[in-house]
């Protein structure tokens, strides 16, 4: 399926939008005054442990502390006996900011390339799960442990990206130096810092997406701003090693999302209530503990019984709410409430085909059983906060619950 990356840029954010067939099936929106944290790797401060919750604020430099959860350390046991206030210590941030809470921080670094991720700590040696077949994960297996060795990579270890698949060996060598040359130079810079700083940022949103999606190739990528092209271009040439098919469309600024029909899905990912092609709906709220999803049957009636017309109902949902979490930026637990069916068949099809529509999202995780309630179970990974919080503010009257009070029956 041919795929493009629109990027707009303007004064007020940088927008990005991916797109395969022509629908878009992800949105990035970055407020100039807003960037993204993730990614980033900070030389930071031990401001505080915290016993009870088994982690530590630690100060990075910035207006509020982040938070390094026991688990996120490279050693397991207490965090009380693994640092201490005052203590230095690289970081990197895996989550932003997401209302009260601070960034989340790990001391597990990751720096990923073309082909290849080091990971100081984790699944070193790993290989993609989504590179078949068993040959190829078996060739990457074998060729991982070598590389480490011959690059020096100071006891971090490599990850092969879906990318690295039927890739030669002296390219991934080639890959990896440059991994490991920039682990050092990163390594160096940190032990220099005299206080809690940023040590390496992320590069800007449209370099940050191109990366995580380059495979073999690079997908059309058309910008509006020709500033923003020449980046792209200098970049893929220096980071990725190959020429980007970028085309510029300035004729009208602030009009490609618009002619692509990007606004117009902007505009239905903040609705609550999706529209099904049968008639059904999704109706998706997202509350401060997860997210809950609705199907409903709507307006469809269908055209047999009533079991074939909740089935389809259920299965046209199951194929949409994949796209909908990513266009959303949701993530955290998701809970959804499919319609009721009475054969057992029926609710493992259901089952099946979300499944099958999470496979391509390499934030989803597993999915719970739908039992004789209808009710599925998903998690998704939260890296970045919901588009809605990105583009809308709380209302003042109503302080977000989307209510107010009801007037005074004398005042009507």
């Amino acid at each position: 399926m041919d795929e493009e990356i629109l990027v707009s840029v303007s004064a007020g954010s940088t927008r990005v939008a991916l797109l395969a067939g022509g629908v878009v099936q992800e949105l990035h929106v970055e407020p100039a005054d807003r960037r993204s944290l993730v990614g980033n790797l900070y030389s930071g401060r031990v401001q505080r442990i915290v016993p009870g919750m088994d982690g530590a604020f630690i100060d990075i430099g910035i207006d509020v502390n982040g938070f390094l959860a026991a688990a996120d350390l490279p050693a397991p046991g207490a965090i009380g006996d693994q640092l201490c206030a005052g203590q230095r210590l690289l970081v990197q941030v895996t989550r932003d900011a997401l209302g009260d809470k601070g960034p989340r921080l790990t001391c597990a670094i990751t720096l990923a390339s073309r082909y290849l991720v080091l990971a100081t700590a984790g699944a070193r040696g790993t290989v993609s799960r989504r590179i078949g077949p068993d040959t190829e994960r078996q060739r990457l297996r074998q060729l991982l442990p070598g590389l480490v060795g011959e690059v020096e990579l100071g006891g971090a270890g490599l990850i092969a990206r879906t990318a690295a698949a039927n890739v030669s060996a002296e390219v991934l060598r080639a890959d990896a130096s440059r991994l490991a040359a920039r682990w050092r130079q990163l390594r160096t810079g940190a032990a220099q810092t005299a206080g809690p700083c940023l040590v390496l940022a992320e590069p800007p949103l449209p370099l940050r997406v191109l990366r995580d999606r380059a495979g073999a190739g690079v997908p059309r990528i058309v910008v509006d701003a020709a500033s923003c092209a020449d980046e792209i271009r200098a970049w893929c040439a220096e980071d990725l090693a190959l020429a980007a098919p970028v085309e510029e469309d300035c004729a009208e600024p602030g009009s490609l999302f618009r002619r692509r029909g990007v606004e117009a899905e902007i505009s239905a990912a903040l609705a609550t209530v999706v529209p099904l092609p049968s008639g059904g709906n999704l109706v998706i709220e997202r509350t401060q503990a997860m997210t809950t999803v609705d199907v409903n049957t709507g307006s469809a009636t269908g055209h047999s019984d009533l079991e074939q017309t909740l089935l389809q109902t259920n299965l046209e949902a199951a194929a949409a709410l994949p796209r909908q979490l990513r266009l959303r930026s949701l993530g955290g637990i998701v809970a959804v409430d499919f319609i009721d069916l009475r054969e057992s068949g029926h609710r493992r099809a259901v089952l099946l085909a979300l499944k099958q529509a999470l496979a391509s999202d390499p934030d989803a995780g597993p999915v719970t059983d739908v039992g004789k309630l209808g009710l599925a179970i998903l998690t998704r990974r939260q890296t970045r906060p919901p588009l809605a919080e990105v583009l809308r503010v709380p209302c003042p009257e109503c302080a977000g619950s989307g209510r107010v009070a009801r007037p005074a029956a004398g005042g009507l």
